[in-house]
C-alpha cells in the first residue's frame, strides 16, 4: 500500500493528482498531523482505500479542529472510502473551546469519538 500524507489544503492539492497518477495499485491518505479543512472535491473514490487523520502530538503542537475530522469522514462516507481517525493530538478545539490532551489519553479520546467508518 502506498501512502501520502495531506496534512493541510495546500499539499492535498498539490500531492492528490500525484498520488492519483501513480501506478500503485493499494493507495492510502495519512492526514496526520491534521493543520487545516481539507476539501478533495469528489476525488477519493474510486482509487483511494482508506483514509487516516489525527491531530498532532508534542509540547509545540498545533490546533486540530474537531470539525475539520468530521469534514474528512464525510467526505469518505460519501465516496465509501474507510475512515479511521487514529488521535486528538495534544490540542483540539471542539466547539470553539481549546482542549489539552495529555499523550496518553490522545487515541483513547479518538477511539472514544466513534468515528471509524
Amino acid at each position: 500500500t502506498l501512502c501520502c500524507t495531506m496534512e493541510n489544503q495546500q499539499e492535498a492539492d498539490r500531492r492528490l493528482p500525484a498520488l492519483l497518477a501513480l501506478p500503485a495499485l493499494h493507495k492510502e491518505i495519512i492526514c496526520e498531523p491534521l493543520l487545516s479543512d481539507i476539501h478533495f472535491h469528489g476525488r477519493l473514490a474510486p482509487c483511494i482505500e482508506g483514509l487516516t487523520a489525527g491531530g498532532e502530538s508534542g509540547s509545540d503542537a498545533r490546533p486540530c479542529d474537531f470539525s475539520w475530522i468530521l469534514h474528512l469522514r464525510e467526505q469518505c462516507r460519501e465516496a465509501g472510502v474507510p475512515f479511521h481517525f487514529k488521535q486528538t493530538g495534544a490540542r483540539l478545539i471542539k466547539d470553539g473551546r481549546l482542549y489539552r490532551i495529555q499523550r496518553r489519553h490522545q487515541h483513547l479520546q479518538a477511539k472514544k469519538a466513534n468515528l471509524d467508518l
